[in-house]
Protein backbone atom coordinates (compact mmCIF):
# COMPACT_ATOMS: atom_id res chain seq x y z
CA UNK A 1 0.00 0.00 0.00
CA UNK A 2 1.35 3.40 -0.38
CA UNK A 3 0.88 4.33 3.22
CA UNK A 4 4.07 1.94 3.79
CA UNK A 5 6.29 4.75 3.08
CA UNK A 6 4.82 6.59 6.21
CA UNK A 7 6.14 6.49 9.82
CA UNK A 8 4.07 3.90 11.12
CA UNK A 9 1.98 4.16 14.93
CA UNK A 10 1.56 0.39 15.20
CA UNK A 11 2.82 -2.29 13.03
CA UNK A 12 1.27 -6.00 13.56
CA UNK A 13 4.19 -8.46 12.47
CA UNK A 14 2.44 -12.26 11.77
CA UNK A 15 -0.06 -11.55 15.23
CA UNK A 16 -1.81 -14.66 16.17
CA UNK A 17 -4.19 -15.44 19.35
CA UNK A 18 -5.19 -18.66 20.49
CA UNK A 19 -7.21 -18.62 23.40
CA UNK A 20 -8.78 -22.03 26.05
CA UNK A 21 -11.81 -23.85 24.26
CA UNK A 22 -13.60 -27.11 25.32
CA UNK A 23 -11.25 -29.46 23.97
CA UNK A 24 -8.16 -27.31 23.74
CA UNK A 25 -7.63 -23.80 22.10
CA UNK A 26 -9.37 -21.56 19.43
CA UNK A 27 -7.79 -19.59 17.23
CA UNK A 28 -9.30 -15.77 17.49
CA UNK A 29 -7.03 -13.95 15.13
CA UNK A 30 -4.71 -15.82 12.19
CA UNK A 31 -1.32 -14.60 11.51
CA UNK A 32 -1.76 -10.86 10.53
CA UNK A 33 0.47 -8.61 9.16
CA UNK A 34 -0.88 -4.49 9.59
CA UNK A 35 1.12 -1.43 9.28
CA UNK A 36 -1.01 1.48 10.83
CA UNK A 37 1.03 4.63 10.00
CA UNK A 38 0.44 7.47 12.15
CA UNK A 39 -1.99 9.84 12.26
CA UNK A 40 -4.28 7.47 10.11
CA UNK A 41 -8.24 6.96 10.62
CA UNK A 42 -8.74 3.20 10.49
CA UNK A 43 -11.67 1.21 10.38
CA UNK A 44 -11.80 -2.34 11.30
CA UNK A 45 -15.61 -3.63 10.27
CA UNK A 46 -17.14 -7.69 10.63
CA UNK A 47 -19.80 -9.35 12.22
CA UNK A 48 -19.75 -10.72 15.99
CA UNK A 49 -17.02 -12.88 16.37
CA UNK A 50 -14.85 -12.17 13.37
CA UNK A 51 -11.95 -11.27 15.69
CA UNK A 52 -12.39 -7.39 15.78
CA UNK A 53 -12.13 -6.72 19.96
CA UNK A 54 -9.63 -9.40 20.08
CA UNK A 55 -7.44 -7.53 17.34
CA UNK A 56 -8.04 -4.02 19.68
CA UNK A 57 -6.99 -5.77 22.91
CA UNK A 58 -3.46 -6.89 20.89
CA UNK A 59 -3.07 -3.59 19.52
CA UNK A 60 -3.43 -2.11 23.28
CA UNK A 61 -1.48 -4.82 24.98
CA UNK A 62 -3.39 -5.81 26.68
CA UNK A 63 -3.40 -9.67 25.15
CA UNK A 64 0.18 -11.13 24.78
CA UNK A 65 0.37 -12.23 20.54
CA UNK A 66 0.31 -16.04 20.89
CA UNK A 67 2.89 -15.61 17.84
CA UNK A 68 4.18 -12.66 15.94
CA UNK A 69 4.93 -9.09 17.90
CA UNK A 70 3.02 -5.86 18.00
CA UNK A 71 5.74 -3.20 17.67
CA UNK A 72 5.28 0.47 18.57
CA UNK A 73 6.90 3.30 17.18
CA UNK A 74 9.04 6.14 19.73
CA UNK A 75 6.30 8.17 21.22
CA UNK A 76 7.16 11.79 20.86
CA UNK A 77 6.62 14.68 22.90
CA UNK A 78 5.62 14.26 26.91
CA UNK A 79 7.21 10.90 28.86
CA UNK A 80 3.80 10.64 30.88
CA UNK A 81 1.37 10.49 28.04
CA UNK A 82 0.22 6.81 27.12
CA UNK A 83 0.87 5.67 24.03
CA UNK A 84 -2.22 3.92 23.39
CA UNK A 85 -5.58 4.16 24.89
CA UNK A 86 -8.93 1.86 24.46
CA UNK A 87 -12.30 2.63 24.39
CA UNK A 88 -14.03 -0.29 25.72
CA UNK A 89 -18.22 -1.23 24.30
CA UNK A 90 -18.68 -2.01 28.26
CA UNK A 91 -17.71 1.36 30.22
CA UNK A 92 -18.20 -0.09 33.82
CA UNK A 93 -15.28 -1.31 33.38
CA UNK A 94 -13.01 1.54 33.93
CA UNK A 95 -15.15 3.67 36.03
CA UNK A 96 -12.69 5.22 39.30
CA UNK A 97 -13.46 8.21 40.50
CA UNK A 98 -16.66 9.36 42.87
CA UNK A 99 -17.28 12.22 40.56
CA UNK A 100 -17.68 12.37 36.67
CA UNK A 101 -15.01 15.17 37.04
CA UNK A 102 -12.65 12.89 39.42
CA UNK A 103 -12.71 10.04 37.35
CA UNK A 104 -11.35 11.81 34.30
CA UNK A 105 -8.47 13.13 36.46
CA UNK A 106 -7.62 9.39 37.67
CA UNK A 107 -5.66 8.87 34.49
CA UNK A 108 -4.03 12.14 34.41
CA UNK A 109 -3.29 11.73 37.69
CA UNK A 110 -1.95 8.06 37.38
CA UNK A 111 0.06 8.61 34.86
CA UNK A 112 1.83 11.65 36.12
CA UNK A 113 0.57 14.57 34.09
CA UNK A 114 2.07 17.98 35.68
CA UNK A 115 -0.33 19.27 38.50
CA UNK A 116 -0.72 22.48 36.83
CA UNK A 117 -2.45 21.09 33.60
CA UNK A 118 -4.44 18.43 34.89
CA UNK A 119 -8.00 20.47 35.71
CA UNK A 120 -7.41 22.02 32.39
CA UNK A 121 -6.95 18.39 30.80
CA UNK A 122 -10.14 16.99 32.61
CA UNK A 123 -12.26 20.19 31.90
CA UNK A 124 -11.71 19.84 28.17
CA UNK A 125 -12.69 16.37 28.19
CA UNK A 126 -15.30 16.99 29.82
CA UNK A 127 -16.30 19.80 27.04
CA UNK A 128 -15.85 17.40 24.11
CA UNK A 129 -18.32 14.57 24.97
CA UNK A 130 -20.97 17.32 26.63
CA UNK A 131 -20.53 16.28 30.08
CA UNK A 132 -19.17 19.55 31.47
CA UNK A 133 -22.67 20.18 33.52
CA UNK A 134 -22.06 16.48 35.43
CA UNK A 135 -18.59 17.36 36.41
CA UNK A 136 -20.20 16.91 40.34
CA UNK A 137 -22.52 13.69 39.72
CA UNK A 138 -21.97 10.48 40.95
CA UNK A 139 -21.28 8.16 37.49
CA UNK A 140 -23.67 5.83 39.41
CA UNK A 141 -26.26 8.01 38.27
CA UNK A 142 -25.11 8.40 34.32
CA UNK A 143 -27.21 6.48 31.92
CA UNK A 144 -25.41 3.66 29.69
CA UNK A 145 -24.71 6.35 27.11
CA UNK A 146 -23.54 8.96 29.47
CA UNK A 147 -20.80 6.57 31.57
CA UNK A 148 -19.69 5.92 27.44
CA UNK A 149 -18.76 9.09 27.32
CA UNK A 150 -17.70 9.37 30.30
CA UNK A 151 -15.09 6.49 29.75
CA UNK A 152 -14.31 8.22 26.22
CA UNK A 153 -13.16 11.71 27.86
CA UNK A 154 -10.94 9.78 30.33
CA UNK A 155 -9.47 8.21 27.79
CA UNK A 156 -9.39 11.90 25.65
CA UNK A 157 -8.24 13.50 28.80
CA UNK A 158 -4.50 11.76 28.81
CA UNK A 159 -3.63 12.31 25.16
CA UNK A 160 -2.45 9.20 23.72
CA UNK A 161 -0.76 9.08 20.49
CA UNK A 162 -3.24 5.80 19.32
CA UNK A 163 -6.82 6.02 20.47
CA UNK A 164 -8.52 2.45 19.54
CA UNK A 165 -12.36 3.05 19.80
CA UNK A 166 -13.62 -1.05 20.32
CA UNK A 167 -17.65 -0.33 19.25
CA UNK A 168 -17.34 2.75 21.73
CA UNK A 169 -20.48 4.55 19.64
CA UNK A 170 -23.06 1.16 20.42
CA UNK A 171 -24.51 2.61 23.16
CA UNK A 172 -25.38 5.82 22.66
CA UNK A 173 -27.96 7.69 20.95
CA UNK A 174 -27.73 9.20 17.81
CA UNK A 175 -26.44 12.44 19.04
CA UNK A 176 -24.29 10.98 21.50
CA UNK A 177 -22.85 9.33 19.09
CA UNK A 178 -22.14 12.35 16.79
CA UNK A 179 -20.87 13.84 19.67
CA UNK A 180 -18.40 10.72 20.38
CA UNK A 181 -17.37 10.83 16.24
CA UNK A 182 -16.67 14.78 16.56
CA UNK A 183 -14.45 14.17 19.53
CA UNK A 184 -12.70 12.05 17.55
CA UNK A 185 -12.19 14.40 14.43
CA UNK A 186 -10.72 16.89 16.43
CA UNK A 187 -8.03 14.47 18.06
CA UNK A 188 -7.57 12.95 14.35
CA UNK A 189 -6.96 16.25 12.97
CA UNK A 190 -4.21 17.33 15.89
CA UNK A 191 -2.29 14.12 14.37
CA UNK A 192 -3.79 11.30 16.95
CA UNK A 193 -4.35 7.95 14.57
CA UNK A 194 -7.75 6.71 15.37
CA UNK A 195 -8.57 2.72 15.53
CA UNK A 196 -12.34 2.75 15.13
CA UNK A 197 -14.00 -0.52 15.46
CA UNK A 198 -17.74 -0.88 14.55
CA UNK A 199 -20.46 -3.02 12.94
CA UNK A 200 -22.36 -0.05 11.97
CA UNK A 201 -21.16 1.08 8.78
CA UNK A 202 -22.88 4.96 9.09
CA UNK A 203 -19.74 5.19 11.13
CA UNK A 204 -17.01 5.33 8.68
CA UNK A 205 -17.39 8.55 6.98
CA UNK A 206 -14.33 9.39 8.45
CA UNK A 207 -12.29 6.48 7.70
CA UNK A 208 -9.17 7.00 5.16
CA UNK A 209 -9.24 3.03 5.47
CA UNK A 210 -11.50 0.52 6.15
CA UNK A 211 -10.19 -3.15 7.56
CA UNK A 212 -13.02 -6.22 7.13
CA UNK A 213 -12.27 -9.14 9.55
CA UNK A 214 -13.67 -12.69 8.89
CA UNK A 215 -13.29 -15.36 11.08
CA UNK A 216 -9.98 -14.17 12.48
CA UNK A 217 -8.57 -13.22 9.23
CA UNK A 218 -8.22 -10.05 7.15
CA UNK A 219 -10.68 -10.31 4.03
CA UNK A 220 -10.12 -6.40 3.07
CA UNK A 221 -7.70 -3.94 3.44
CA UNK A 222 -8.00 -1.02 1.19
CA UNK A 223 -9.89 2.69 1.26
CA UNK A 224 -13.67 4.00 1.23
CA UNK A 225 -14.32 4.53 -2.06
CA UNK A 226 -13.32 0.56 -2.92
CA UNK A 227 -14.52 -0.93 -0.04
CA UNK A 228 -17.97 0.95 -1.03
CA UNK A 229 -18.15 1.65 -4.29
CA UNK A 230 -17.39 -1.48 -7.21
CA UNK A 231 -14.42 -0.57 -9.47
CA UNK A 232 -14.75 -0.97 -13.18
CA UNK A 233 -15.79 -4.05 -14.01
CA UNK A 234 -16.55 -5.68 -10.49
CA UNK A 235 -20.06 -7.17 -9.76
CA UNK A 236 -20.81 -5.26 -6.68
CA UNK A 237 -18.62 -3.53 -4.10
CA UNK A 238 -16.03 -4.68 -1.52
CA UNK A 239 -18.69 -4.05 0.53
CA UNK A 240 -21.51 -5.92 -0.55
CA UNK A 241 -19.60 -9.43 -1.66
CA UNK A 242 -18.75 -9.65 2.15
CA UNK A 243 -22.12 -9.48 3.21
CA UNK A 244 -22.32 -5.68 4.63
CA UNK A 245 -25.93 -3.14 4.03
CA UNK A 246 -23.55 -0.10 2.56
CA UNK A 247 -24.88 3.66 4.48
CA UNK A 248 -28.11 4.40 3.11
CA UNK A 249 -26.42 7.54 1.55
CA UNK A 250 -23.93 4.73 -0.48
CA UNK A 251 -27.09 2.64 -1.44
CA UNK A 252 -28.53 5.60 -3.18
CA UNK A 253 -25.85 6.71 -4.26
CA UNK A 254 -25.04 3.20 -6.16
CA UNK A 255 -29.05 3.24 -7.28
CA UNK A 256 -28.33 6.55 -9.01
CA UNK A 257 -24.63 5.14 -10.95
CA UNK A 258 -26.86 2.11 -12.02
CA UNK A 259 -29.33 4.37 -14.00
CA UNK A 260 -26.25 6.08 -15.59
CA UNK A 261 -25.69 9.32 -13.26
CA UNK A 262 -21.90 10.60 -12.15
CA UNK A 263 -21.18 11.31 -8.82
CA UNK A 264 -18.08 12.85 -8.17
CA UNK A 265 -16.82 13.14 -5.74
CA UNK A 266 -18.23 9.83 -4.30
CA UNK A 267 -20.69 10.29 -1.57
CA UNK A 268 -20.48 8.83 1.87
CA UNK A 269 -23.01 10.79 3.60
CA UNK A 270 -26.56 12.55 2.76
CA UNK A 271 -24.70 15.73 2.98
CA UNK A 272 -22.04 15.02 0.34
CA UNK A 273 -25.02 13.20 -2.09
CA UNK A 274 -26.74 16.28 -1.42
CA UNK A 275 -23.98 18.04 -3.20
CA UNK A 276 -22.58 15.65 -5.87
CA UNK A 277 -26.71 15.64 -7.09
CA UNK A 278 -26.85 19.62 -6.60
CA UNK A 279 -24.04 19.62 -9.12
CA UNK A 280 -25.96 18.26 -11.79
CA UNK A 281 -27.69 21.34 -11.93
Amino acid sequence: MENKMKASSIDLQGVSYAAAAAGGTKTLLQETDMHIPKGQWLAIVGANGSGKSTLAKLMAKLYPATTGTVVYSNQPGASYRPFVQIIFQNPDVQMMGETVYEDVRFGLDNYGFPSGEIHGLAMNALDKVGLTALADASPAVLSGGQKQLLQAAGCLAVQPEVLIFDEAASMLDPMSRQRLLQAARSLHVEGTTIVWITQLLDELEASERIVALESGAIVFDGSRETFFYPRSGEVGSACERLGFSPPYAVQLALELMKRGRRLHPLPFSIEELGKAVSAWE
